[in-house]
């Protein structure tokens, strides 16, 4: 009888595993729109009550923290199970430096860093988090491609206006990070404007990085986070591209900072979108 329920819940697991792998790869060919609902929101969609046990090291840990904060972020389990390595792996290795993320909608990913940190005791490293609060602006036609073009019902001039997509409020940010997961407040930044507004401002006073996390979907927006910030982050650091395989804006942002560096390095794949670096 064990057996048997053992080999239905892996039959259900490679369901799962195999619909959102085709979800993933219809968005990136343009026939559907992009993930606009909370992950919970998508599994509860697909009927299913628990995530699919991937055999992630540290895979138990973070998914009880996505229990918290599953209802904050568009993410995929694979992401959020990374990013949890991703940090555990940065504190267990002594690098040094703050949390940053561009792009959080309602904080989601930044609550996801701050409990893998939290595990590790007492909480030191500073999170900043940048984000309009407003939506995405305009893509820019040309840069981001006829799928961008499309998603911003044809407003696409790369104006810093925002189209309405990917809302969420600071309230929210703030709701998940102090209150639910209790992160302290004095450690906690919020940098609320466009990007281009915001990024220049700050950067020298943020300091040495050492988690950057990209998600702001379009070329300008990638561009100016990651040639700003990218140079702040630490050897040993991690840089994060959440929407690399999915907007060719991003992925031609990106394409273009890493060819300028001394040394060309390997993008680890997390899942169809997202991809990450380690800074040598």
């Amino acid at each position: 009888m064990k057996d048997l329920l053992q080999q239905f819940r892996h039959l259900i697991a490679r369901k799962v595993r195999a619909l959102l792998s085709r979800t993933h790869a219809r968005t990136q060919q343009g026939d559907t729109p992009p993930i606009s609902a909370s992950l919970r929101q998508r599994m509860a969609d697909l009927g299913q009550s628990d995530y699919p046990i991937m055999n992630y090291c540290k895979e138990g840990s973070a998914r009880e923290a996505l229990k918290v904060i599953d209802d904050f972020t568009m993410c995929t389990y694979e992401r959020m199970v990374t990013l949890w390595q991703q940090v555990r792996y940065l504190d267990q290795a002594g690098i040094v430096g703050c949390f940053v993320e561009c792009g959080t909608w309602r904080g989601g990913a930044m609550g996801m860093m701050a409990l893998s940190h939290m595990a590790s005791g007492q909480p030191s490293r500073v999170v900043h988090l940048f984000d309009s609060f407003e939506g995405l602006p305009e893509p820019i036609g040309e840069k981001d491609g006829q799928m961008a073009v499309d998603y911003a019902n044809n407003r696409a001039s790369g104006n810093l206006d925002s189209i309405r997509r990917c809302v969420g409020s600071l309230e929210d940010n703030r709701r998940l990070l102090e209150e639910i997961v209790k992160y302290p407040s004095s450690l906690s930044r919020y940098h609320v404007g466009w990007f281009q507004d915001t990024v220049p401002a700050v950067a020298r006073e943020i300091g040495p990085i050492a988690l950057l996390r990209l998600d702001g979907d379009w070329y300008e927006s990638t561009r100016i986070c990651i040639e700003t910030l990218g140079p702040n982050v630490v050897s040993g650091g991690i840089v994060v591209i959440d929407d690399y395989g999915k907007w060719p804006g991003c992925k031609a942002a990106a394409d273009e900072y890493l060819s300028r560096l001394p040394r060309k390095l390997f993008l680890n794949h997390i899942d169809p979108s997202a991809r990450y670096y380690l800074v040598p």
